[in-house]
C-alpha cells in the first residue's frame, strides 16, 4: 500500500502527512465497482450515471447526510436552451474564449484597476487547461440532459434562464448558461422567497441513485488512497466509531471531497490573495482538503494556480477590515444587495474603480485599498435603480421574465426585508445626510460630500470621466435617507485542487495519468485560475463539476 511518489517540501508543508495503517486496524473489507467519496454535487451526479448503468456503486461521505445541490448549473446546449430558441443560444467557441482568457481580459482593463494597481503574478492568458474548457461547452449539454430525463419521474423540470437584459454587464458579456433543475411546488419547491430547490433537490437525487441500486455509506471518511504498483484499486476509510474499513473498487475511484476552504489558515498560505479581500466566509461542512491530499499521497500533483469562489457580498461593522481571522456565518449573513453596482468608495471616501463589473473583478482592487474593505452608497430611489442594473445569477433581485419560469429573482420584499436585518445587526447605516452617513460609516465627512457630488454630476451628464462606468448604471444619489455598508469579500470555495486530464484522471508530476483514481468538483484543478471566476457565465462551476462527475464515471467504466 505504499506509494512510490511522494509530495514535495511545499506540499508536506501544507498538507498533513500519510498516516500508516496497518492490516491489522482494518476491521472490515467491502468490494463495489465504482467507488464516490463525497456526496455532494460531483458524488451524487456520478452514483446517477455509475447506478443508471448497473455498476455496483457505493458512495462515502464523512457528513451525516448529502451536501446540497445547488440551482446554478452552467451548460450550453441543452434540451432546454434549444426549447428556448434564439434568446438561449450561446456560441460555444465564444463563450471556450471567454472563460480561457478571463483572467487576462480583467486585469488589463484600464477601466477596472486604477493607475499604479499591481496584479499578481499569476494573472495572465491560458493559466487553465483549454480542454477541459471544452470538455464542459461539448458535455455540459448531454449531462444535464441526463439528469433531466432520470429526475422527470419526479415532476422534476429542466429550465433555461436567459433572461440577461441587454446581454451586458458594463464591459463583459452576459451568457445564457444558468439552467435548472426545478422541484414541483407540492413537492417542496420552488419556494417563492429562496431560489428554487436549493434544500429539496438533494432528496431526490438520493431517491433516484438508490432506486438504481447505489448505496451510501454516511459519517463514513475517506482516509487514504490504497495502491497496488500504480494503480489505484480503492481507499480506508474510517468510520464514526473509529474503526477502519478497506473499500476495493475494480473499476476506479473518483474523489469529490471538495476544496479546502474550511481550513482558513491553509487558504492563507496557498491563496492569501483570497484570504486579503475576505470578510466573510461560508464553506461546506467538511471542506478541509482530504481528498486532495490523499490524491497528492498517491502521486498526484496539485494544480499550480491558487483558486478562490470569492464574491462581493461579505459585509462588516463600520471600521472594519478584511484578512484572517475572517468572520464565518452562513448564506443569509452574507448581502446580495451588495453585488449591485452602487456607487462605491474606499475608507477616504473616494471612488477606486468601475462599478458595473463582475464580482471578483469589483473586489481584486481592495487588496490595494486601506484594509482591504470599501463602502457601497445607495439612496431612497434604489429599486429603480435596482431595475435598471438587472444583474443576473445569483446577485439577481429583479424577477426573471424566463419562460418557463425560474423563479430567480428574490424581488422587492424579500430585498427590503434583508435590509432591515442588516440594519438591526448594525451592518447597514442610515442617514438624511450624506455627512450623517459619513459619519456612522466612519468615512471622512468632506472628502465623501464631494466624492458624491461629483458623481451625481458625472451621472447628470451620462459619462464617468474616471472609471468609464456605462452611462445606464450612472445613477445620482440625491433622494434622502441615504444607505450605507462597509463591505469586501465572501468567500466560498476553493477551487485550485488535483491536476486532471481530459478524461478526469489525477495526473502525476511527470504528467501522466494515475490508473483507477479520478477528481472532479472543487478538488479538481486546471479549469479556474487565480481568483479570476467568470460570474457572467452563470453557474458555470457547478456545471463543469456535474459534468466532469459524469466523464469520469464513463471513463471508468469504458462507457464512453
Amino acid at each position: 500500500m505504499k506509494n512510490t511518489t511522494t509530495p514535495s517540501k511545499t506540499e508536506n508543508s501544507l498538507f498533513r502527512p500519510e498516516p500508516e495503517i496497518p492490516e491489522s486496524s482494518i476491521s472490515e473489507t467491502i468490494e463495489t465497482d465504482v467507488l464516490i467519496c463525497g456526496a455532494g454535487n460531483a458524488g451524487m451526479t456520478a452514483a446517477m450515471v455509475a447506478a443508471k448503468q448497473g455498476s455496483k456503486t457505493l458512495v462515502i461521505e464523512k457528513n451525516k447526510k448529502v451536501g446540497f445541490i445547488k440551482p446554478y448549473m452552467g451548460a450550453v446546449d441543452t434540451k432546454a436552451h434549444k426549447a428556448a430558441g434564439d434568446k438561449a443560444k450561446i456560441d460555444k467557441e465564444e463563450i471556450i474564449k471567454e472563460i480561457v482568457n478571463y483572467g487576462a481580459r480583467c486585469a488589463g482593463d484600464n477601466h477596472i484597476y486604477r493607475p499604479g494597481y499591481k496584479p499578481s503574478k499569476y494573472i495572465g492568458s491560458n493559466k487553465v487547461d483549454e480542454k477541459l474548457v471544452r470538455l464542459w461547452a461539448d458535455e455540459s449539454g448531454p449531462t444535464f440532459d441526463f439528469l433531466a430525463d432520470e429526475l422527470s419521474e419526479y415532476g422534476i423540470r429542466h429550465v433555461v434562464e436567459y433572461d440577461t437584459g441587454n446581454g451586458q454587464h458594463g464591459g463583459f458579456k452576459a451568457y445564457p448558461t444558468h439552467t435548472k433543475l426545478l422541484v414541483p411546488f407540492h413537492k417542496g419547491g420552488p419556494f417563492a422567497i429562496i431560489h428554487a430547490g436549493i434544500y429539496v433537490l438533494e432528496r431526490f437525487f438520493v431517491k433516484k441513485t438508490k432506486s438504481l441500486g447505489a448505496q451510501y455509506m454516511f459519517n463514513t471518511a475517506m482516509v487514504k488512497l490504497i495502491k497496488e504498483g500504480s494503480r489505484v484499486v480503492g481507499v480506508i476509510a474510517r468510520k464514526k466509531n473509529g474503526s477502519y474499513i478497506r473499500i476495493n473498487s475494480s473499476k476506479g475511484v473518483l474523489l469529490c471531497t471538495g476544496g479546502y476552504a474550511a481550513k482558513e489558515k491553509m487558504v492563507a498560505k496557498i491563496n492569501p490573495e483570497a484570504t486579503a479581500i475576505s470578510v466573510l466566509r461560508y464553506e461546506q461542512e467538511g471542506n478541509h482538503g482530504d481528498g486532495i491530499t490523499a490524491g497528492l499521497w498517491a502521486g498526484g500533483e496539485k494544480d499550480k494556480y491558487p483558486s478562490a469562489m470569492v464574491f462581493d457580498r461579505g459585509i462588516t461593522k463600520p471600521g472594519g477590515k478584511s484578512d484572517l481571522p475572517i468572520r464565518k456565518g452562513g448564506s443569509f449573513d452574507s448581502f446580495f444587495f451588495a453585488s449591485q453596482p452602487f456607487m462605491k468608495v474606499n475608507k477616504e471616501g473616494k471612488r477606486f474603480c468601475n462599478e458595473s463589473v463582475p464580482y471578483d473583478v469589483i473586489l481584486n482592487p481592495l487588496q490595494n485599498e486601506k484594509d482591504g474593505v470599501a463602502c457601497i452608497l445607495w439612496d431612497a430611489n434604489y429599486w429603480k435603480h435596482v431595475k435598471r442594473f438587472h444583474t443576473i445569477g445569483c446577485s439577481r433581485v429583479v424577477r426573471s421574465k424566463s419562460k418557463p419560469k425560474t423563479f430567480e429573482g428574490m424581488g422587492r420584499f424579500m430585498n427590503s426585508g434583508l435590509i432591515l436585518m442588516m440594519r438591526l445587526k448594525g451592518y447597514i447605516k442610515k442617514s438624511r445626510t450624506i455627512e450623517g452617513l459619513a459619519k456612522k460609516l466612519k468615512l471622512p465627512e468632506e472628502e465623501l460630500k464631494s466624492s458624491v457630488k461629483r458623481y451625481n454630476e458625472m451621472a447628470g451628464f451620462g459619462e464617468d470621466k474616471d472609471f468609464g462606468k456605462p452611462a445606464k448604471d450612472m445613477l445620482a444619489l440625491n433622494k434622502p435617507p441615504y444607505y450605507g455598508v462597509t463591505y469586501a469579500g465572501w468567500l466560498l470555495t476553493t477551487m485550485d485542487g488535483l491536476r486532471i486530464n481530459e478524461n478526469i484522471q489525477v495526473m502525476d508530476k511527470k504528467g501522466n495519468a494515475i490508473e483507477g483514481l479520478y477528481a472532479a468538483g472543487d478538488m479538481a484543478g486546471g479549469f479556474f485560475a487565480n481568483n479570476f471566476y467568470p460570474e457572467l457565465v452563470v453557474g458555470v462551476a457547478v456545471g463543469k463539476t456535474m459534468t466532469f462527475a459524469r466523464h469520469a464515471v464513463l471513463h471508468m467504466t469504458g462507457s464512453e
